[in-house]
C-alpha cells in the first residue's frame, strides 16, 4: 500500500454532499440509515479516484482495468463496527465527502473490509456531523491519510526449502495499525500472496539482475542507468505493486550498498 493523492475534488462533488447530507440528516432523525438510502451519486468521484490511483486499488495495490461500481468510503458509510461493544453507527455524513473517497478493488471493499472500522482502544468516536479525525483514532491506516503507509507495512522475503521465496506483507516496526490493517484487508490472502510473487519474478528480478550485473563491472556508469530504468518501470503511476517493487530493491540492495554506488531508492 501506498499514499494516495487524490488530487483537486471533482466538479460537483461539493454540491451534491450539501443535498445528499441534508437529505439523510431527514433520514437517520427516524431511523438508522439503510444502504439504500444512499444512491450511487457520490459515483461522481469514480473515474477521479481511479485516474489519482494509477488505475489500482488503494489498498492491495491490483491493478483495475475496468471502472467497477467501488468507490469505497474508507469511513464506513451505513454501519461502523469498531470493535467491542461500541456503537455501529456509519460515517453516513462523510458519505460524499471528498477526503473520505477512495478507489477499491471489490475484493479489498465488499468481501474483506466492509464495515471494518477498529479503533484504538479507549479512543472515542468521531461526534456526527464533525470533520475526520477528530478526537478519533483509527486502527486502519488511510491510504490518502497523514501516515505514509509504508511507514506500517513492508514486504518481506519468506523463504522454503526448494521453493522460491514469498513476499509477503507484515508490520513494518511492530506497527500495531500495519498488523491491523493487514488482517482487516487480508493482504497476506493467498491469492494475493501469488500476485505477489509472479510480480517480482516477472518484472522485479529482471531489472535485480540488471543491477546486480551492472555493479559487477565496477561501472557506477551502468549501475546507475540500470536503477534509474528499474524506479522508472516499477514506480511508473499505473504499476502494480510499487510498495512490493520498493522493499524488494531496497532488500537485493541494502542502505550501505545504495550509497556505495549512489543509488537512491525514493519510495513511490
Amino acid at each position: 500500500m501506498i499514499r494516495v493523492d487524490r488530487g483537486p475534488k471533482p466538479e460537483g462533488l461539493e454540491a451534491i454532499r450539501k443535498l445528499e447530507v441534508k437529505r439523510l440528516a431527514a433520514i437517520v432523525r427516524g431511523a438508522p440509515p439503510k444502504a439504500a438510502d444512499f444512491g450511487n451519486r457520490y459515483n461522481i468521484a469514480r473515474r477521479d479516484l481511479w485516474k489519482a490511483q494509477g488505475q489500482t486499488c488503494c489498498y492491495c495495490e491490483r491493478r483495475i482495468d475496468r471502472l467497477y461500481n467501488d468507490v469505497e468510503h474508507f469511513r464506513p458509510k451505513t454501519r461502523a463496527h469498531r470493535g467491542g461493544d461500541r456503537p455501529t453507527h456509519g460515517y453516513w455524513w462523510l458519505a460524499w465527502t471528498w477526503e473520505n473517497l477512495l478507489f477499491a478493488c471489490p475484493n479489498c471493499n465488499r468481501r474483506h473490509k466492509k464495515n471494518k472500522f477498529p479503533l484504538v482502544r479507549g479512543s472515542r468516536i468521531l461526534p456526527v456531523g464533525h470533520s475526520p479525525p477528530g478526537p478519533e483514532r483509527a486502527l486502519l491506516v488511510d491510504p490518502a491519510g497523514s501516515d505514509d503507509p509504508m511507514d506500517h507495512i513492508q514486504f518481506v522475503p519468506f523463504h522454503r526449502a526448494g521453493k522460491k521465496a514469498k513476499w509477503i506483507p507484515v508490520a513494518r516496526g511492530g506497527s500495531r495499525r500495519g498488523k491491523r490493517t493487514i488482517q482487516v484487508l487480508k493482504l497476506d490472502r493467498p491469492a494475493l500472496v501469488t500476485h505477489y510473487g509472479d510480480h517480482v519474478s516477472d518484472l522485479v528480478d529482471h531489472h535485480v539482475k540488471g543491477i546486480r550485473e551492472a555493479i559487477g563491472t565496477g561501472d557506477g556508469h551502468a549501475a546507475a542507468k540500470a536503477w534509474q530504468a528499474a524506479l522508472k518501470k516499477l514506480f511508473h503511476p499505473r504499476q502494480a505493486f510499487k510498495a512490493l517493487s520498493h522493499d524488494v530493491l531496497d532488500h537485493h540492495f541494502p542502505l550501505g550498498l545504495r550509497q556505495q554506488w549512489r543509488l537512491e531508492l525514493y519510495r513511490p
